[in-house]
């Protein structure tokens, strides 16, 4: 195994929320040349439906052509659907005044909480209310971040109340059932 060939020469550069995005900066990439690599292709293409739920599908080069690859993400424009990746340390990424978490398609881990507690409460709506307790659990819990944006917080409180009223509903039809 030569050096070019270890596994820790390979680096993310970036994440993307659909395959299809993927594959065209990976097209991008090597008409300049620089090899890349999309490790969770299979899978993404098997639970496209799933992409963001995993943090996104990666698109990975090698060390030596990070520079670069930087280079040509930037040329592409900021229309692209990607993803920032938080810092190790947990706190949100610094964007400067006025960035509400979005316009770049960074998420901090407050909105991720508040948009993944939106989309339980509204999967919970086809599973007749099963999930509502869970979903207002996260609602709550995301709410209480310090990093939350007001994008964040309009979801949070979307899923709050459709849980409020899910909850409401299938406590409703819990007592109606239990008089009969």
């Amino acid at each position: 195994m030569s050096d070019s060939d270890r596994p820790d020469d390979i680096i993310t550069l970036t994440r993307f929320g659909e395959l299809p995005a993927a594959q065209l900066l990976c097209g991008r990439l090597e008409s300049e040349g620089i090899e890349c690599f999309i490790p969770d292709e299979i899978m993404a293409g098997q639970t496209w439906h799933l992409n963001r739920a995993i943090g996104g599908i990666r698109v990975q080069v090698r060390r030596a052509d990070l520079d670069q690859a930087k280079q040509i993400l930037e040329q592409a424009g900021s229309g692209i659907d990607t993803f920032a990746i938080p810092p190790a340390d947990g706190s949100a990424p610094d964007h400067g005044p006025g960035h509400n978490g979005v316009d770049e398609g960074v998420i901090s881990p407050g909105d991720r909480a508040a948009y993944r507690s939106m989309r339980v409460a509204l999967v919970s709506l086809w599973l007749l209310g099963l999930i509502h307790p869970y979903s207002l659990w996260l609602a709550v819990r995301a709410l209480g971040q310090k990093d939350i944006t007001a994008w964040g917080r309009r979801r949070a409180v979307i899923a709050l109340l459709v849980s409020l009223i899910g909850c409401s509903f299938f406590a409703f039809l819990l007592a109606r059932g239990l008089r009969s």
